[in-house]
């Protein structure tokens, strides 16, 4: 977790309500300082201030969370639940300082814990890019499918890729087909009226729907040059990629939607 030094000089005042300075010590001593209160030489520990004075509790706190947020691992974060913790009526002055800087504050059976910020597990992207076997490619992928299928394509002749979305219609998958409405399809392409479908007469600019893409639970997209037609496995060079990529699903589901409204 990492904040402003703006966010520090305004939480620090309400952090030192945690309790006295010796409180104050063996609490950051949880997160690897060895600072030592002394009652005998002026409380807390110095922290470099001018002529060796020793500082406020304020001062301290202050010094010490600004270490912290210099950390990556999550100290700063699990030290601030502690405090939240102990001493709830700040909460309501922190969180609105934190709110700024992108964290929340949630109450989880009634636990407070601070959620957010730069400490979020990153996005799995696979990419997988195939030049042979692509029938089969596509119907692992298809087959995977928990809850929708949405298929936009030119020309859509292949049998075997589209008894596979038959098959996961009956498990209860959502699933929708759009192809180009033109002589190919009418008369070699797949009897897309066992399943829910839309025919396009043209492109949005007038020339050829030529787009060949499928949205897998709005998560991976099937997508390349491979029309699912027998011509596409058996005679042609083509190519397709994978994407686990929910962001690049949502840009071709937002697609697909244009492509057939």
């Amino acid at each position: 977790m990492k904040v402003s030094e703006y966010i520090i000089s305004n939480i620090s005042p309400q952090i030192i309500n945690y309790g006295n300075g010796n409180d104050l010590v063996k609490l950051f001593n949880q997160f690897g300082f060895k600072d030592i209160y002394s009652y005998d030489n002026g409380g807390l520990p110095d922290i470099g201030k001018k002529n060796g004075q020793r500082p406020s509790k304020t001062q301290y706190v202050q010094e010490r969370l600004n270490q912290m947020s210099t950390r990556n691992d999550g100290s700063l974060r699990d030290c601030l639940k502690i405090v939240i913790n102990k001493i709830p009526e700040i909460i309501q002055n922190i969180e609105v300082l934190l709110n700024d800087e992108g964290y929340i504050i949630e109450n989880v059976n009634g636990e407070f814990f601070i959620q957010g910020g730069v400490i979020i597990k990153p996005k799995i992207v696979i990419n997988e890019a195939h030049f042979q076997d692509i029938q089969n490619r596509i119907l692992i992928a298809l087959d995977g499918a928990k809850v929708s299928i949405k298929v936009i394509m030119a020309w859509f002749t292949n049998e075997t890729l589209f008894n596979m979305l038959v098959e996961k219609h009956k498990q209860g998958v959502d699933v929708e087909i759009s192809i180009y409405d033109d002589g190919v399809n009418k008369k070699h392409g797949v009897d897309i009226t066992q399943l829910p479908h839309k025919r396009i007469k043209r492109g949005k600019r007038g020339g050829l729907m030529h787009d060949k893409f499928c949205v897998i639970d709005n998560q991976v997209v099937v997508t390349g040059s491979y029309n699912w037609t027998n011509n596409a496995e058996f005679r042609n060079d083509e190519n397709i990629t994978i994407q686990h990529d929910q962001e690049q699903a949502t840009k071709f589901s937002v697609e697909y939607k244009r492509l057939t409204t």
